[in-house]
C-alpha cells in the first residue's frame, strides 16, 4: 500500500488529482442550483446556485466537446462560450417575453445538454480515421 508522500513521488502529482475532483464538485453545486431555481424555493443559496448553474453548465458542456484543445486554451474557449450562450439565451428569451428564472434554467440546460450530444461525436484521437495506401513497390 503506498503512502501519500509514497505516491506523489511516482504516480501523478497530487493536482492531478484534485481536477475530477473540483470539476464533480462544481458539476453538484449547480445541479444543487438548477433544483433550487427550478423547484422556485426561497432559500439563501438559491441566487448564488442558480447563477452558477448558469455559468458552469453551458461551460462544462463546452469543455467536454472541445476536450481536443490544449487545457489552457479549453478553459478561455469553455468560459467565454457560457457567456455567450448565457447572453443569447436571455437576450432571446427576453426579446419573446418568455424570460423566468425557471424557463432560463430550463432553456440554458438544454442548449448544454446538446452541447454534451455534439460532443460525443467528436474523435479523440486520430486513431479512428482509417487510411487506404497503395503498396507502390512491385
Amino acid at each position: 500500500m503506498q503512502t501519500i508522500s509514497d505516491r506523489s513521488a511516482t504516480g501523478p502529482p497530487v493536482s492531478a488529482d484534485l481536477l475530477p475532483f473540483l470539476a464533480g464538485a462544481a458539476f453538484a453545486a449547480s445541479a444543487v442550483g438548477a433544483a433550487l431555481a427550478y423547484a422556485d424555493l426561497d432559500s439563501p443559496l438559491r441566487a448564488p446556485l442558480a447563477l452558477f448553474y448558469l455559468v458552469a453548465a453551458p461551460a462544462e458542456a463546452a469543455a467536454f466537446a472541445l476536450r481536443r484543445l490544449e487545457p489552457l486554451a479549453r478553459i478561455v474557449a469553455s468560459l467565454s462560450g457560457a457567456v455567450l450562450i448565457d447572453l443569447l439565451t436571455a437576450e432571446s428569451m427576453a426579446g419573446l417575453h418568455l424570460w423566468s428564472p425557471r424557463n432560463g434554467v430550463t432553456a440554458v440546460g438544454m442548449v448544454s445538454l446538446l452541447l454534451v450530444l455534439l460532443g460525443t461525436g467528436v474523435n479523440r484521437s486520430g486513431d479512428g480515421r482509417e487510411r487506404t495506401v497503395k503498396n507502390t513497390e512491385r
